[in-house]
């Protein structure tokens, strides 16, 4: 497992295994670099999941059982949405109702390779229940900080998958600041952290290589996502990046990155051109809870995706938010309103942002049955 960990704004390098989650340079999050070429005739076609890209994933030692529920390889279907013809990528199908199985289990898969035996991390919810599962699957234990105001569901499933979960009072980034403290300097607990590891990250990928493989080859000219800290948008760019990379396509998808009133840090930074985020900390608690995040943690890396991309971000509200997650559920799609943004947001995009030719790709991160419906939320 020769992964070397890098900060994408400095020079400094180091062994993945020993490097502490934050550069010690610039405090900027970590990611693995001198991965792989990605080589289509190495896919393995008996995988249906994400391990088929397992040669481009060197995170498994040749010894090791792997950990996996069949991950992966979740739905694109086509549809009409808001004046537009595009596709779902539909990764609320996956083995806990949420995105973040495919980073969580890369990630779960490389620290159990590295010894550990209990993995921590802080959570909305989603990445807690999926670190609980694959953790439980791994026959490790795990601790989860979530916020006292987390939704019941996501709780609950925290729990029966045997993880420990503790209730945090006050915002989500308290939570984290528990997470950090358990973990500091520990040998024994390891900082699973969905927003910081750069395991979880090169999971998200595979989203990018998934969708080149279901479009026939090809790459989008548009990825739309929800983003709280960013790991699916930014782990689908450095994904295409990897193939573009690999000399496998010259293309790049542009990116429509979407956050929900009043947790909006990327669509400030960027609408007002602003070189940093100016966080600003919210006790609100609004239906789409999955990016109810004032601070991400790669913003640097994300503003700079979108303006490579000659992307866009957009801001939606609360009643946006509430039509399309019903617009979308009488579609037959039941997502958890943190999916729902982005219907929201291409309803109300500038009509000349997306062609009516552009091939659209929207990624509904987490299904409905993770929260209550809308209807409920007073």
């Amino acid at each position: 497992m020769g992964l070397i960990a890098y900060c994408p704004t400095s020079n400094f390098r180091g062994p993945a295994s020993f490097s502490p989650l934050r550069c010690p340079m610039t405090g900027a999050p970590l990611e693995y670099t001198d991965l792989p070429d990605f080589v289509p005739a190495a896919i393995d076609s008996r995988e249906m999941g994400i391990w088929r890209y397992s040669a481009f994933l060197p995170v498994v030692a040749a010894n090791q059982a792997r950990v996996t529920l069949g991950e992966g390889w979740t739905p694109l279907i086509r549809d009409e949405w808001a004046g537009l013809s595009l596709h779902w990528k539909i990764d609320a199908l996956m083995p806990t109702g949420s995105y973040k199985d495919r980073g969580v289990c890369v990630m779960v898969n490389w620290l159990k390779g590295l010894g550990y035996e209990v993995l921590v991390d802080d959570s909305s919810g989603n990445a807690g229940a999926s670190l609980a599962c694959y953790a439980a699957r791994a026959g490790l234990r795990s601790i989860i900080f979530v916020p006292e105001v987390a939704p019941e569901p996501k709780k609950a499933q925290v729990s029966i998958y045997g993880g420990e979960l503790v209730e945090v009072p006050g915002p989500r980034a308290e939570a984290t600041k528990a997470a950090e403290a358990m973990t500091y300097n520990s040998r024994e607990l390891a900082y699973a952290s969905h927003a910081w590891h750069p395991a979880f990250l090169l999971g998200q990928m595979t989203v990018a290589w998934e969708i080149w493989e279901q479009l026939g080859r090809l790459v989008p000219d548009w990825i739309v996502a929800p983003v709280g800290h960013g790991g699916t948008l930014l782990g689908a760019w450095r994904g295409f990046q990897h193939l573009r990379r690999s000399g496998v396509t010259s293309k790049l998808p542009r990116l429509l990155a979407v956050q929900a009133e009043p947790y909006t840090p990327i669509y400030d930074a960027f609408q007002n051109h602003w070189t940093e985020i100016r966080p600003e900390l919210h006790m609100r608690t609004i239906a789409a809870d999955g990016i109810t995040i004032s601070h991400p943690v790669r913003w640097a890396a994300l503003l700079e995706a979108i303006q490579f991309s000659k992307g866009t971000v957009l801001a939606v509200t609360e009643d946006e938010v509430r039509e399309a997650h019903q617009g979308l559920a009488a579609r037959g799609l039941f997502v958890e309103p943190t999916s729902a943004t982005i219907a929201a947001a291409l309803r109300k995009r500038d009509g000349d942002l997306i062609k009516p030719r552009d091939v659209v790709v929207g990624i509904l991160t987490g299904h409905g049955l993770k929260r209550p419906p809308m209807l409920a939320i007073p």
